[in-house]
């Protein structure tokens, strides 16, 4: 199995955290706000948190508590799973988003971790569902560093979207179960 660099590996990753912070710094340096291209769920005007609302914070601690989670699992992701990594990335970000947009209470959601939540469970459920050995540690690896994200799926603060983690969670583990038996994930 031949695995691209550990940089290579993170290339799509970095580029949507250069977007989060560049998105974020504008809104510091023009004093404005791109808050409301975020997930406005069943309304016509928050579609566009489809595309936009990963990219966008609330502020300095939401867009840095989503930032090291994003670069660690994506790096995972697309170094061991290089073959399925983009599927499973754009699931992780356009799957969750659209749930938010169907089924989560009306505010403005925001932020990247349903992403984060959908890369977390898929590494957690991939090496379970799939039972080899290199696998199985990813799981152990991101269930270690990683497993308080149960936690977060249920809700306890009406500012953060539990929502958006929860359907992050069903993302990736429905992801999961789908890729298990794929024959060449590396």
């Amino acid at each position: 199995m031949t695995r691209s660099s550990l940089l290579g590996s993170a290339a799509i990753p970095l580029r949507l955290v250069f977007v989060m912070w560049l998105a974020f710094l504008l809104e510091i340096m023009y004093s404005i706000s791109l808050g409301g291209l975020g997930i406005v769920p069943r309304t016509f005007s928050g579609l566009v948190g489809l595309l936009f609302a990963p990219m966008l914070h609330g502020n300095f601690f939401h867009l840095l508590s989503n930032t090291a989670p994003l670069l660690f699992l994506g790096t995972m992701l697309f170094y061991f799973y290089g073959r399925i990594g983009q599927s499973v990335f754009l699931r992780s970000y356009f799957w969750t988003n659209l749930c938010v947009w169907l089924f989560a209470r009306p505010a403005n959601h925001i932020g990247a971790s349903g992403v984060v939540y959908g890369l977390a469970f898929f590494l957690i459920f991939f090496g379970i569902f799939r039972r080899d050995f290199m696998s199985l540690l990813i799981s152990i690896i991101t269930l270690l560093m990683y497993g308080g994200v149960f936690y977060g799926i249920l809700p306890s603060d009406p500012t953060i979207s539990w929502e958006a983690h929860f359907a992050g969670a069903l993302v990736g583990f429905y992801t999961a179960i789908d890729f298990r038996n794929k024959r060449r994930v590396g």
